[in-house]
């Protein structure tokens, strides 16, 4: 199983130009570097599939169909066994062994006049390897029992069966690869010398470009999700914030609203989401999710090949309905008999709780104008929901893609699936949200919310302290929290404020639930989950830590029975579902929410504020409606047999 990674032809969308096959390569030239590392890419593509289906359909925001495969079905309830086709600890592995042999083996000293050429790349193999074992920790062990680590390559089936490998937990691998990955705190990614390349076109004519840089890891995101999981909170936001600042990304603006004139707004009628000239939702926040070797927002992705002779394909695209590698352009649109994941009726409920008003641009080749008999087509939950029911544009009939309470899986378009066929791994609002998540750990909830409400911006600092340290005009941030941000956490020191400033920083849940950064039209029209002004005002009054933690608490307290007062405790943990609602909203459908819930439940009893098992609590009634084979409270049943 720990076999090395051999290449294939030099047909493959990773391969270069040396059709040569490496056996016990040195590593001690560039050219045999590169290669090799395309090798490690190429690993990472097999292990995809099994990445993405674990993520998603072990969370609560999809459901099964008529039409799932039994190994969907059996993620989906969690009764799968080691004989299903996606529980398979070899392909992390494979990815181990490979950069084991690389890490062994390369010439780290080779220079091209006085740069070292290696470093980065060294770097970026050290980070696969700690994913790899970071995905193997959250879906075999974690800190319920350990699995097999070793960090010298095996090249032989006798060296396996000598080795008595020690079995570690989360929180032992964190300590075993963190110290060398801090060396390389810092590094950008190797580019390998070009932004992106063509890999060919899907047999319907869709041209797919990839970006070296994206396929490789930051060694700050890693680190800051390996101290995330680990519950080392401090770390962990400082390596976020060195990244984000490294790289001058800041929250964008991926709004769903878009402006038509006051004259045809008939401002009595609409929000004030429609203030500004932002693009629509599928002028914007789709391009995320589109073909470009650079799509928006995107840190880091593995990404597939166009068809079976370009190299390794996903089946991640046909699970939702899209046949990608087919001969027809046709299959653009999802086929219902093809549909194997659909949003859950919990996914509904989550985004039916913004009521935000947004168009949805080109449906049926026509644009909808804003007059009030049309205020049903326009409200309509979350707008980022509106994208990842479809590709607006391609579908005749848009009746329940506006209705989110329609339960007919055949009118279920899932967008984010069929356009590129790429897994993501990270994108900069994974980076923004799991900051939030430490800070409000760290005991910044005020902190945390910014990142929602307003982005980390100088705005936060703008305010004249009020009473008991607080900043009155913003009614919410705190002198404590403010200095955190511009000293152990710096997004506001003298060298990051020019590039974190209110201009070009978005509050999170302004993707598409509603405008929260206080600068609202002056009417009096509210929006429920979003905002509500008052005449004459442009502060917004509804999207404040006190209501939406309030509500929060309020809702948690009969969920479960709890005493629950405006504690700071109870303050954190309240914040921390709220993020995990935003969790669900941004990435819903990537892959990855089953391994949010798993660790915020870890986390929840960590803190032991509800008793030591509230997160074996929370967590299972967060599955109840996947119709669990097995006991949830029980957090051994959370993981995958070895």
């Amino acid at each position: 199983m720990f076999g090395l990674f051999a290449t294939s032809s030099c047909e493959d969308m990773l391969m270069t130009g040396n059709d040569s096959m490496v056996t016990n390569p040195e590593l001690d030239n560039k050219t045999d570097s590169v290669f090799y590392a395309l090798g490690i890419a190429q690993a990472m593509q097999q292990l995809a599939d099994q990445y993405f289906f674990i993520g998603e359909m072990r969370g609560e925001l999809v459901t099964t169909t008529e039409h799932t495969d039994n190994n969907l079905r059996q993620l989906a309830d969690y009764s799968a066994t080691t004989s299903n086709r996606y529980d398979s600890a070899y392909v992390y592995y494979k990815v181990i062994n490979n950069c084991n042999y690389y890490l062994a083996h390369r010439d780290t000293t080779l220079t091209t006049g006085s740069t070292n050429v290696t470093i980065n790349e060294y770097a970026a193999v050290e980070a696969w390897r700690a994913w790899a074992y970071l995905q193997l920790a959250r879906t075999y062990g974690g800190n319920e029992r350990g699995i097999p680590f070793y960090t010298e390559p095996l090249t032989t089936i006798s060296q396996i069966e000598s080795s008595n490998f020690p079995e570690l937990t989360l929180t032992e691998i964190v300590a075993e690869l963190a110290p060398s990955l801090e060396k390389y705190s810092g590094l950008q990614v190797p580019t390998f010398g070009t932004n992106s390349y063509s890999v060919g076109n899907t047999n319907w004519g869709l041209a797919k470009n990839i970006n070296p840089e994206l396929i490789f890891i930051p060694v700050d995101v890693i680190l800051g999700e390996m101290y995330l999981e680990d519950g080392q909170w401090l770390k962990a936001a400082q390596h976020y914030c060195k990244y984000l600042c490294d790289n001058k990304l800041t929250s964008n603006d991926y709004t769903v609203f878009r402006m038509f004139g006051e004259e045809a707004l008939l401002l009595t009628m609409f929000p004030a989401d429609f203030e500004r000239s932002y693009q629509s939702l599928v002028d914007s926040y789709t391009q995320i999710f589109n073909n470009s070797a650079t799509p928006a927002d995107v840190l880091t992705y593995i990404p597939m090949a166009v068809s079976s002779q370009r190299g390794q394909t996903t089946n991640v695209p046909l699970a939702f309905g899209y046949d990608y590698y087919s001969t027809e352009s046709a299959s653009a649109c999802p086929r219902a008999e093809n549909v194997q994941i659909a949003p859950s009726a919990t996914y509904y409920a989550l985004t039916n709780d913004c009521d935000v008003y947004y168009y949805p641009k080109n449906m049926n080749g026509t644009t909808l104008e804003p007059n009030p008999n049309n205020v049903k087509a326009w409200k309509g939950g979350d707008g980022r929901a509106c994208y990842t029911r479809g590709s607006l544009s391609s579908i005749s009939n848009y009746e329940g893609i506006l209705n989110r309470d329609a339960a007919d899986t055949t009118k279920i378009y899932i967008g984010k699936a069929h356009k590129n066929a790429n897994v993501y791994l990270f994108r900069t609002s994974t980076i923004y949200l799991h900051l939030a998540e430490a800070l409000n750990r760290l005991g910044h909830p005020d902190a945390a919310f910014a990142i929602l409400r307003n982005g980390i911006s100088t705005y936060l600092e703008q305010l004249i302290p009020g009473a008991d340290g607080v900043y009155a005009a913003h009614q919410y941030m705190t002198k404590e929290s403010v200095d955190l941000l511009t000293t152990k956490v710096p997004f506001l020191n003298d060298v990051n404020r020019t590039v974190f400033i209110p201009e070009n920083t978005y509050g999170i849940h302004h993707h598409g639930g509603g405008f929260t950064n206080g600068k609202g039209i002056e009417n009096n029209m509210s929006v429920k989950g979003s905002q509500a002004t008052a005449v004459g005002s442009r502060n917004n009054l509804y999207y404040l830590p006190q209501p939406i933690i309030g509500a929060k608490m309020q809702e948690l307290s009969e969920q479960f029975g709890l005493q629950m007062e405006m504690s700071k405790q109870d303050s954190i943990n309240a914040m921390e579902d709220i993020l995990c609602d935003e969790y669900a909203k941004e990435f819903a459908f990537e892959g990855i929410r089953f391994y949010d819930l798993q660790r915020i439940a870890r986390h929840k009893n960590e803190a032991g504020l509800y008793g030591s098992d509230f997160g074996s609590i929370w967590f299972a009634d967060k599955l109840k409606n996947n119709n669990p084979q097995v006991d949830l409270t029980e957090p051994k049943n959370w993981y995958l047999s070895f």
